[in-house]
């Protein structure tokens, strides 16, 4: 899946290699790759390419141990559990569900075929996934050819239960929670959408409003490093003063005339000068209270504390599977200046 956002050229000789050494990159072999950072490199098992490829155009520090997926067998960088196969014909984004998957292009949904083109893989041969386009996904059970059809926003939830139990169980739980998780689901874009101001007043475009985030009364929020964290007060900083702005029907935050957006391969906010691309949206889910959650677009990961060091407090977005487990959703407000 990395692939779409990677570059690829050939070389003659070790001239076009040692000339990146000390960066990031990848070397393509017959039987393996080599994953190439700072300091050293890996030789990896191509079960685990669109894993260590993710690592690799991150901003967090290469380990060979990162998550508990991959280990080293043979000298050789391998996931532990075999990958399973994706079928789809455009790049997916945002989710950790495609980390372990290897993927197969398609013009036209051809169940059986799917079928047999997965069990000549070298990958799990108990179901395939297909992206069907418009966020909408089937998964196929190999042994009965039963189809599953659920949303992207929960696809990462889909395959852990598969993971986790046999396939025709969690199948058919899934298919009931799903429904009782449909209340949260971030609609990418909904004619009648408001934002309301902690007062209960729809936001105004142009308006400066004061950034912060409930149920805390001993920090707000700021712009540490170029990603938004939360300060304590000993820092002093200025509350965080952040405009609304609607694009082509599209509702955004900007900050000192730059939009708030995930930027890629981190899972933080950061700001941009140019309008953000679909992907790197931020939506916004109001709730009783005149607050909001914030979601990546179109996907059950939502804004929340992640690390606390010092006199600020990383915030990042989480995994669809910490939804499952009951965690809480931290809201937000905004307050008129």
């Amino acid at each position: 899946m990395m692939d779409y956002d990677s570059n690829f050229i050939e070389y003659d000789d070790e001239e076009a290699i040692n000339s990146r050494l000390g960066s990031r990159f990848i070397v393509l072999k017959q039987t393996h790759f080599i994953a190439h950072y700072e300091q050293q490199q890996d030789k990896c098992s191509y079960s685990c390419r669109n894993r260590v490829m993710k690592q690799l155009i991150s901003d967090n520090p290469w380990t060979r141990y990162y998550y508990d997926y991959l280990e080293i067998v043979d000298d050789v960088l391998c996931s532990r559990e075999p990958p399973y196969l994706l079928f789809t014909n455009e790049c997916v984004r945002g989710s950790h569900a495609e980390d372990g998957s290897i993927i197969a292009n398609y013009t036209t949904v051809d169940i059986r075929s799917f079928a047999e083109i997965t069990k000549s893989k070298q990958c799990d041969d108990r179901f395939f996934m297909v992206n069907l386009g418009d966020d909408q996904y089937l998964c196929c059970n190999i042994q009965t050819l039963k189809i599953y059809k659920y949303h992207a926003c929960v696809r990462y939830c889909f395959l852990l239960s598969i993971y986790c139990g046999e396939p025709e169980d969690q199948f058919k739980e899934l298919d009931s929670a799903y429904e009782e998780l449909k209340s949260l689901t971030p609609l990418p874009k909904h004619p009648n959408f408001i934002l309301l101001d902690i007062e209960g007043n729809p936001v105004e475009e142009n308006t400066e409003y004061h950034l912060g985030m409930c149920d805390f009364d001993d920090g707000f929020l700021d712009f540490s490093d170029g990603k938004l964290s939360r300060s304590s007060f000993d820092n002093k900083v200025e509350i965080l003063a952040v405009k609304y702005s609607i694009v082509h029907g599209i509702h955004y935050l900007t900050y000192n005339n730059k939009y708030l957006h995930v930027a890629d391969g981190i899972d933080e906010i950061s700001l941009t000068d140019q309008l953000p691309k679909k992907h790197q949206r931020l939506q916004f889910i109001v709730t009783e209270r005149n607050t909001f959650m914030i979601f990546k677009w179109n996907q059950r990961v939502w804004f929340d504390f992640e690390t606390s060091s010092g006199n600020y407090s990383a915030l990042q977005f989480e995994d669809e599977k910490l939804f499952i487990s009951g965690t809480g959703l931290q809201a937000f407000f905004l307050k008129r200046v």
